[in-house]
């Protein structure tokens, strides 16, 4: 994933256009209610797509845990609400609807769809004909259908009724993601050198913990530790357990000592939680693949037993798991709440989209029974319509949408300043308070920010000042505080994932401070980034300012250096707290603001009244 493609297939036009093809296939349920508070009904709403004709759909629904069904299910026959043309399929599409009544608070909602054709043919949703894809293009995302059509191979939708609040540790916290095996070794130890940089660099859990002051003199509040389960990776994406910790990179004794030493320091942990696959190492699918009748063989969509099977992104070693199974439902909730037991604050969910929703529902139900302060972040690489579907499911989800305004605006300069400024605008009101959105300028998937801009230094901490002036909590990428970059452009992820920089004489003192006091800024003045009002928007310039409570942040994404009048800025009421380059000025006699190029400023307004 570089950063011209963020979002995989659907970062290029014809990758967007063969997807909404895609989901204009068969019966489809995208439409998931994302307000699910006590006592009101619930809207759900299904699509019949091209080649598909629908006479009758009912919603079977259960209320008391029970898997739905005709037998065991209450029903509300649905209504076709709406037809209307779609050019792209060159057919019509239909909107069939049904609404579930009010439940009480902590009721467990479980549905599933059915229905019959005009041929008399019964059908469950998701429903999708393979067969009509075949006079399509080769181009078409095949695999992507698929998979849609197996991607909740139950058939069961769920969610809980709750009135779902975030933790406020959360929405004011500032994350460091720290992917372990890169960040520190032993204390008595140095990085190993393998040949490779797939290979084991020989950072721990006693190297992070002999790095604790160092991350709280930074400001960091939130540490999310990529996955330190058994894995025979460097990443530890694809675990071997869930229950237990790699063993090179430290023991239980360690872990526990990690907890207690960020306890002294205010410091909250949230793991990486993979719930969409393992490795091909996992006795799980080890025992499936040698036994057709393995306890464990139903985790598994085996096409062709025993080496064909649904696997991530078409990497055998990482097989994909069946969520939806109960029993490896409870394996991976129970394996997570092991951890909330053990100190743990909350779970960053990695490729989340792989799941369906009614997991993570239970997920985070069963998670917060356990620590009602716990928190989800989802990695959902996709559309916001998709990222917002899991509202009152998760706590919140990576902003990717804003990571492309971001570059889009800071680096490949496709957005100019009022286009950007619209972009926020909307997205912001877009998600309104329905997900927490933790922003990021790269991580370990993607070319470090600081090698796309080819190591300027201006560029970076204009992008970061933008970054933790908005909205929701800010992410920090181990080591982009202090110089980090990377030594060839991203052919594989790995050239992102370098090991930090502790020799004082590489890092990058002047990024260092910069982040120091912008991480104080953000952290001193919580409450004010959650309203931002545009004030300067200058495209010929490249100048746009916004005001955040008494707080105006003004950037100069320009190479041109520039001279700002600010009327009604008044003569001493105003003063500088933040410079991203020491030559910015502020002279308040002539209400003037100099500013370099490719730099910003935070100004407060010394007397205001909310």
């Amino acid at each position: 994933m570089s950063e011209e493609f963020i979002f995989g297939l659907l970062s290029t036009a014809a990758g967007r256009l063969e997807r909404v093809r895609a989901m204009k296939l068969g019966l489809t349920h995208d439409f998931y209610p994302i307000d699910t508070a006590a006592d009101q009904p619930y809207v759900v709403k299904v699509r019949a797509g091209s080649g598909l004709t629908i006479e009758g759909l009912t919603l079977f629904y259960t209320i008391d845990g029970r898997a739905p069904g005709k037998s065991s299910s209450l029903s509300v026959a649905m209504k076709r609400t709406t037809i209307e043309w779609d050019t792209l399929t060159w057919s019509y599409l239909e909107e069939w609807t049904g609404e579930i009544p009010g439940q009480s608070q902590g009721t467990h909602v479980q549905y599933v769809i059915e229905g019959i054709t005009n041929t008399g043919r019964k059908i469950s949703c998701p429903y999708i004909d393979l067969t009509v894809i075949e006079s399509m293009s080769e181009s078409f995302d095949q695999s992507f259908v698929e998979r849609l059509s197996r991607k909740n191979s139950s058939g069961v939708f769920g969610f809980y009724v709750n009135e779902h609040t975030t933790a406020k540790w959360l929405e004011e916290s500032v994350i460091y993601q720290v992917f372990v095996d890169r960040f520190a070794p032993d204390p008595d130890k140095a990085f190993l050198n393998p040949i490779d940089r797939s290979g084991i660099y020989g950072g721990t859990i006693k190297g992070l913990i002999s790095k604790l002051d160092y991350l709280k003199d930074l400001g960091i509040s939130c540490l999310w530790l990529t996955p330190i389960f058994p894995s025979p990776s460097h990443h530890g994406y694809d675990p071997k357990a869930h229950n237990t910790i790699e063993p090179r990179l430290g023991s239980e004794a360690d872990w526990d000592e990690l907890v207690c030493q960020c306890q002294k320091r205010d410091l909250r942990i949230i793991l990486d939680f993979v719930a969409n696959h393992i490795s091909c190492e996992h006795p799980a699918f080890e025992s499936a693949q040698n036994n057709q009748d393995s306890l464990t063989y139903d985790w598994f969509h085996f096409r062709q037993w025993p080496d064909s099977y649904d696997c991530f992104f078409d990497v055998p070693e990482q097989p994909e798991v069946d969520s939806d199974n109960p029993q490896v439902r409870n394996y991976l909730i129970d394996s997570a709440c092991y951890w909330l037991k053990k100190g743990c604050s909350g779970f960053r969910l990695d490729y989340a989209h792989g799941v369906t929703h009614a997991f993570w529902s239970a997920f985070s139900n069963t998670t917060r029974t356990i620590n009602p302060e716990s928190i989800t972040i989802g990695e959902i690489t996709s559309s916001p319509d998709l990222v917002r579907s899991y509202a009152n499911r998760m706590d919140g989800c990576l902003d990717f949408k804003l990571l492309e305004f971001l570059r889009g605006f800071f680096v490949l300069n496709t957005l100019s300043v009022s286009q950007f400024s619209k972009g926020l605008d909307q997205h912001f009101a877009y998600f309104a308070d329905h997900l927490l959105l933790p922003s990021f300028l790269d991580n370990h998937d993607m070319n470090r920010f600081l090698w796309i801009v080819n190591g300027d230094r201006r560029r970076l901490k204009l992008a970061a000042l933008c970054q933790f002036t908005l909205p929701s909590p800010p992410i920090i990428y181990y080591g982009t505080e202090v110089g980090l970059s990377q030594l060839v452009s991203l052919g594989r992820l790995e050239e992102s994932r370098l090991p930090m920089l502790w020799n004082e004489n590489k890092q990058d003192k002047e990024i260092l401070s910069f982040y120091k006091e912008l991480i104080a800024l953000r952290r001193q003045n919580n409450r004010l980034w959650k309203t931002r009002q545009s004030l300067i928007l200058d495209d010929h310039k490249g100048i746009y300012g916004y005001q955040c409570g008494n707080l105006y942040v003004i950037l100069n994404n320009s190479s041109e250096n520039h001279k700002l009048t600010l009327a009604n800025f008044s003569d001493h009421e105003h003063e500088m707290m933040l410079k991203s380059e020491a030559e910015n000025s502020w002279h308040s006699s002539f209400n003037s603001l100099n500013l370099m190029a490719y730099s910003g400023v935070v100004m407060r307004r010394k007397i205001f009244i909310e």
